[in-house]
């Protein structure tokens, strides 16, 4: 899926100057899985394996567009990706949102069902979404409630302060021009101009501790895997990202079982000897 969001990119970056951002972030960290599973179950009872049938960004990708060129950078992606068999099964507009601002998709593929996210950008709107990461896991998590102690009414209040602080990052980002062409049009939060003061300082606070924790987990896992990786050059061994890419390839290379067996007892009726058929799955050259 990484090379298929380079081909897309590459030729978007020729027509309107799109550009692939984040592709560390390209497979969903398991954390953030169980987070999503776990506040499932907890809100709305759904099981584990329901979310997991369900779940949509696994692999995630985000494209930027400068603004004046979004609107059609982000239309030739769309022709793009349903020439190569995706069709979106969701799609949010949010740049009316004074929280969040962007363009959010879901794709699936009409023959395989694979799918993965991806999120529309500009240079800016992804700037401020990168800022507002840790005060997003603080809205989504357990941190609002730890804060509050179980006091609904406080728990509000907090809330309308980390959505206060997120709307301020976004506050010079210049809409594109035509983005309403695009999907859904969606205001999913409001802002309370009367939250107090010091719960805004008190998520401020919290939102530099976060920061630093998951400051502290990434440095610790970056010095994990280079210590895998000298390890590995040590033994001979190729690196990880390269097992790894092969094995999406084989993975993607098999075609849908249900194909496979039809093409064997097609074969069957034709040759009784026993034939390989040479498989291919979705790809976008």
């Amino acid at each position: 899926m990484d090379a298929m969001m380079k081909d897309v990119q590459q030729e978007t970056a020729q027509s309107h100057g799109g550009r692939l951002q984040g592709l560390e972030y390209s497979l969903k960290d398991v954390d953030s899985f169980r987070r999503k599973a776990a506040t499932a179950v907890k809100e709305k009872n759904v099981p584990v394996e329901k979310t997991a049938r369900k779940v949509n960004d696994l692999n995630r990708y985000t494209l930027t567009f400068e603004p004046d060129s979004y609107t059609e950078g982000v239309e030739r992606t769309y022709e793009r990706l349903r020439e190569s068999g995706y069709e979106p099964i969701a799609e949010k507009n949010t740049w009316q949102d004074p929280v969040y601002k962007g363009v959010n998709t879901s794709w699936r593929h009409t023959q395989s069902e694979e799918k993965f996210e991806l999120q529309f950008h500009t240079p800016d709107s992804f700037k401020a979404k990168m800022e507002n990461h840790e005060l997003y896991e603080i809205s989504r998590g357990n941190d609002l409630d730890e804060l509050s102690r179980g006091n609904d009414e406080l728990a509000k209040s907090y809330q309308d302060a980390a959505n206060h602080l997120q709307n301020e990052r976004y506050k010079d980002v210049r809409i594109p021009p035509g983005q309403e062409r695009i999907g859904e049009q969606l205001i999913r939060d409001e802002l309370n101009p009367r939250v107090p003061a010091e719960h805004v300082e008190l998520v401020r606070r919290k939102e530099a501790e976060k920061h630093a924790e998951n400051f502290a987990k990434a440095q610790a896992k970056a010095e994990a895997k280079a210590r895998e990786q000298a390890e590995r050059e040590a033994l001979g061994l190729g690196g990880p990202e390269q097992a790894e890419s092969q094995g999406l390839r084989n993975r993607l290379a098999t075609k849908p079982a249900a194909e496979e067996r039809r093409q064997k007892s097609d074969a069957a009726r034709i040759d009784p000897l026993p034939t390989q058929s040479q498989s291919r799955g979705p790809a976008l050259r």
